[in-house]
């Protein structure tokens, strides 16, 4: 079918196409196959004209560029959420290293630092639950830690009044 199609369009150009038949297999050549071949009539081909010409090379550069602009984009926000896990899980090091409570750190690394709380206390709210650990400390002083989704929310050091 391909070749009759090519062969339609040198159809116009004067040249003639012969249908031939043999041993069951029709085929379209520019040569009579035998004496019994004759000149098919071709229709004159279709022509569309083309439309206004396209910039695709242009195009191609406009996607690639976007695509580029992107990637660029998504690898700056990965990165700036990477750099912000890393400063956060050095600062939940540091405590721990410090033996410092600071906000962001589990109750397992709050009982490591100090151990079992002396009082717990737990409020329900709007926002979820809230637990308190109350610890004792040299003199007077109370370390209270407010846990939030099982995190350190808040620090408070209550000194001794004078």
């Amino acid at each position: 079918m391909a070749a009759a199609g090519a062969l339609a369009l040198c159809g116009s150009a004067g040249a003639q196409v012969y249908r031939c038949e043999q041993d069951g297999v029709v085929r379209y050549t520019d040569k009579p196959c035998s004496n019994k071949a004759r000149p098919v009539d071709l229709p004159d081909p279709v022509v569309i004209p083309a439309g206004p010409k396209a910039d695709l090379l242009g195009e191609a550069k406009r996607r690639r560029e976007a695509g580029t602009r992107a990637r660029d984009e998504a690898d700056a926000e990965w990165v700036a959420e990477h750099e912000k896990r890393k400063a956060e899980e050095e600062r939940l090091r540091s405590g721990r290293i410090t033996r410092t409570v600071v906000e962001g750190m589990s109750a397992d690394d709050v009982r490591r630092i100090h151990g079992e709380p002396a009082v717990v206390s737990k409020r329900e709210s709007k926002s979820g639950i809230r637990e308190t650990w109350s610890y004792a400390l040299d003199g007077d002083r109370r370390l209270h830690v407010t846990f939030s989704e099982g995190r350190v929310s808040s620090v408070r050091m209550r000194e001794p009044k004078q």
